[in-house]
């Protein structure tokens, strides 16, 4: 118990050098959480939902890519929206290396919000566009060029249901 509590301290304490001025400091910090691995993502993931920061969530949106744990990806998603495009962009570049273990989280989000979501439809673009997946392509190219136009939400959606229904007959 009081090894999970040093643990989960050093974590917090190094989430926290994220906010730092010095560049040195936060890099050193983001490679120590990457060392740390899963156990930072929580305290990563609510840091890049929560902090006022642009560069805090910045750095935060970095480590999660550089740790490669899917419990990142709901939080990635969020990312997407961010007010910061530096955020988003690194957002998406993370879920991109997730490949299709980031598309259902990807997909609900776009058939909920997408619509309304300028920012996520563009993101979703980003991590989507030259994916390939065998028994796929179809529809992830569908649901890409609907995301392009940007008039062509409803394909969007109807295109990401189809793909998650495939994703789940498959499963």
């Amino acid at each position: 118990m009081i090894r999970e509590e040093r643990a989960s301290t050093n974590v917090q304490s190094l989430v926290d050098m994220l906010a730092s001025k010095d560049g040195t400091i936060r890099q050193k910090a983001r490679q120590s959480l990457v060392v740390i691995g899963k156990p930072a993502v929580s305290s990563l993931a609510q840091t890049l939902q929560n902090s006022k920061v642009d560069h805090v969530r910045w750095e935060a949106a970095k480590t999660l890519g550089a740790i490669g744990d899917v419990g990142a990806i709901p939080s990635l998603v969020k990312a997407l929206e961010d007010s910061d495009t530096d955020v988003t962009w690194l957002a998406a570049e993370a879920l991109r290396k997730f490949k299709k273990a980031a598309w259902p989280a990807l997909l609900r989000a776009l058939i909920k919000r997408g619509p309304d979501s300028d920012l996520l439809c563009h993101g979703a673009h980003h991590v989507l566009r030259n994916q390939k997946e065998d028994g796929f392509t179809d529809l992830l190219s569908t649901l890409t060029a609907a995301l392009e136009s940007n008039t062509a939400q409803e394909t969007a959606s109807l295109a990401a249901y189809e793909i998650l229904k495939r994703m789940k007959a498959k499963s």
